[in-house]
């Protein structure tokens, strides 16, 4: 048995009544949190074998990035400042490229970026050799779900380079062994899923299929829909419907679907995910980054007065463009009152629910993470408040938010073990993860001639 004391912290529990100790305790048994309350309290019942004395710091369950693809890691920067499809005609190629060793070390860059600004749990929506992203995952010691991306058909907006097509029976066979091999592996730390990468590249029968599947495994489907402008048209040119009602057709609503971007959707379709109890991730980093209009088309208040979980994800790290989950809370935080002249609108402690405990429900991980209480998992972060930006120090939520960022994460427990500490990465080289990263991600955009230069003129 080893134990663990975190002392003399403002310890934010997240727990059904938002209890907050200016002077508390977590203390940690194994894998698992065994108390939480006021310090003097926690100490008089237990004595552990390690303690962390956490005056000056915030203590919180850690992030949850519901929405991330690990793959295209070593893509970062191969897509500013250009339109979604132009994005994806760039990323779906490099993609087809990726070798395992590629995955795998992008993968490892990945986690250690997360784990640097406080994300313990992740979902990742679709990847390609996710076996090296699961491998990846058990390394760094991060807690997470990885689903293989699931498409069949050609789409002409949508075009997939011939390394990525793959027959309805491909993509399901593959789809279903890394469920059946993966889920629940390295003691529940990493489970496996479906997804159904874009609406445009799925049929009807896939997508039937999936949902077969994931209820035979009883496990989620995560999937992109209302992501960008234009697709609701798009898609009734096709099936008929906008692109919630042809998921909702197919018998796809349900609590185990997490949608993704989901800013084009109407008042009619917000009731069908509140009454399915459908989940849903905002990525606002993605949406301004690609100009996807999720946050000037206004529903995600909607949604969140209505009563749908609505969780925060980073998406890829050349689609939001980076992983900080701080960032993030700033954006969920704020965008949507300057869209609603409403300075009430979300704001610094839904947007902090959103990325722990609405993440949890999100990824159907609610029983075990997503709050500091007796029973959940020891998924912990310690964040440094004596920063400038932390000060003067009224209201440590609302200074993480609003004036801080990721870089004040100082230690990081996920499962009861020590992942950061004094922003050190104590389970791989991180030295040597960025060296692979660098090396590998020159040789990749070489091998699939993708070339991107400065828009201003670079003298050597």
């Amino acid at each position: 048995m080893s134990s663990i004391l975190i002392r003399n912290g403002y310890v934010v529990t997240l727990n059904r009544t938002r209890d907050i100790y200016d002077n508390g305790a977590v203390y940690l048994e194994n894998d698992l949190i065994r108390a939480v309350g006021r310090t003097e309290d926690v100490e008089a019942k237990y004595t552990a074998d390690r303690e962390i004395d956490a005056h000056g710091c915030l203590v919180l369950p850690g992030f949850v990035d519901a929405h991330n693809h690990v793959c295209q890691y070593l893509s970062k920067g191969i897509g500013d400042d250009v339109h979604i499809r132009e994005w994806a005609a760039r990323v779906y190629p490099y993609e087809s490229f990726l070798t395992q060793d590629d995955v795998y070390w992008g993968a490892m860059g990945n986690f250690v970026e997360m784990i640097k600004s406080g994300t313990t749990c992740f979902c990742d929506s679709g990847g390609y050799y996710p076996e090296r992203s699961i491998e990846a995952a058990r390394n760094v010691g991060i807690r997470g779900i990885i689903s293989r991306s699931t498409r069949d058909i050609e789409d002409p907006l949508w075009p997939l380079p011939p390394r990525l097509k793959e027959t309805r029976e491909e993509t399901l066979k593959k789809a279903e062994a890394l469920v059946k091999d993966w889920n629940g592996s390295a003691d529940d730390r990493i489970r496996a899923w479906f997804s159904l990468r874009y609406i445009f590249n799925v049929s009807d029968e896939l997508a039937r299929a999936v949902r077969a599947l994931a209820e035979r495994y009883r496990v989620g489907i995560a999937a992109h829909v209302a992501c960008i402008v234009g697709e609701n048209e798009e898609a009734q040119k096709r099936w008929g419907v906008r692109s919630i009602e042809r998921y909702r057709n197919l018998g796809l609503l349900g609590p185990n679907l997490l949608l993704i971007h989901m800013g084009w959707v109407n008042e009619r379709e917000i009731q069908w995910l509140k009454n399915h109890d459908v989940k849903v991730v905002h990525c606002p980093s993605a949406s301004m980054h690609g100009a996807y209009g999720v946050i000037s088309h206004g529903m995600f208040p909607e949604m969140i007065n209505a009563g749908v979980a609505v969780a925060l994800g980073n998406d890829s790290a050349t689609a939001g463009r980076f992983l900080d989950m701080v960032r993030t809370l700033y954006l969920a935080a704020c965008a949507h009152k300057d869209v609603t002249a409403n300075p009430e609108e979300i704001g610094a402690y839904k947007a902090l629910e959103m990325a722990t405990l609405n993440g949890a429900r999100a990824l159907l991980w609610d029983d075990k993470i997503g709050s500091l209480e007796a029973g959940k998992k020891a998924d912990v972060i310690v964040i440094d408040m004596s920063g400038s930006e932390w000060h003067p120090l009224r209201d440590p939520i609302t200074n993480l938010i609003y004036s801080a960022d990721g870089k004040s994460v100082d230690t990081v427990i996920i499962d009861g073990s020590v992942i950061m500490e004094h922003r050190n990465i104590l389970t791989v080289d991180e030295r040597e993860v960025i060296e692979h990263v660098d090396r590998l991600s020159t040789e990749l955009m070489e091998r699939a001639d993708i070339h991107i230069r400065s828009a201003w003129n670079v003298i050597s």
